[in-house]
């Protein structure tokens, strides 16, 4: 008799763990803390998204900036009669040039006639527009064009030229030197927009003599 009611006894025992479940406060506190780590990991993968688009927009600007002044670097490299200015164009020969600091027009002779074909003006001219956030160019007596991407926004961008006169004028043996720095903006989706400053020299290739 006594053997059967004990064993009746853990019987019940068994049952009744068996059959309990979770309270209130711990299903509250367990999704508090879901709440809480999904948030940071939500926020985590907005953070890198955003780091990603901004990294893919600066590439994209870079890589346009990089292809106008590789354009404009042969172009320099072979041409002669450095003309820059802070904005005055110029239309003249071969003995025309001017070096300046922070210059924003930049004109120089065809080396060859592949662009301007033999016209009487065989200029080529680069400038800062700073209206449009642009740097164009212009073959000989044609309409500015511009060489970057409109979702590239220049905001600043000037020359630096130097040792522009040539030998049969003063006897100088130094290559004309051309510094360019541009400074601008990409623009984004949302927050991921971002800016960049870029410098280069160029030294004219061919011996101008």
């Amino acid at each position: 008799m006594l053997g059967f009611k004990f064993s009746l006894d853990v019987t019940m025992v068994q049952k009744s763990v068996s059959q309990k479940g979770f309270s209130l406060i711990e299903l509250l506190v367990s999704m508090a803390l879901f709440t809480v780590v999904l948030t940071m990991g939500i926020g985590a993968l907005l953070v890198l998204i955003n780091a990603n688009a901004k990294a893919q927009n600066t590439q994209e600007s870079v890589s346009n900036i990089q292809f106008a002044l590789d354009s404009m670097a042969r172009e320099l490299r072979t041409g002669f009669a450095f003309y820059c200015s802070s904005g005055t164009e110029t239309t003249g020969d071969a003995d025309t040039h001017q070096g300046c600091n922070k210059g924003t027009y930049l004109s120089i002779i065809e080396g060859g006639k592949s662009l301007t074909d033999g016209d009487n003006n065989r200029r080529i001219a680069y400038r800062f527009n700073s209206s449009s956030g642009a740097i164009e160019r212009k073959i000989g007596t044609g309409s500015w064009v511009r060489l970057t991407n409109p979702t590239v926004d220049i905001t600043n961008m000037h020359f630096n030229v130097s040792n522009t006169a040539r030998k049969e004028d003063d006897g100088n043996l130094l290559q004309p030197n051309v510094t360019i720095f541009i400074e601008g903006e990409v623009a984004g989706i949302g927050q991921t927009g971002s800016g960049f400053m870029l410098q280069t020299t160029i030294t004219k290739r061919v011996l101008d003599l």
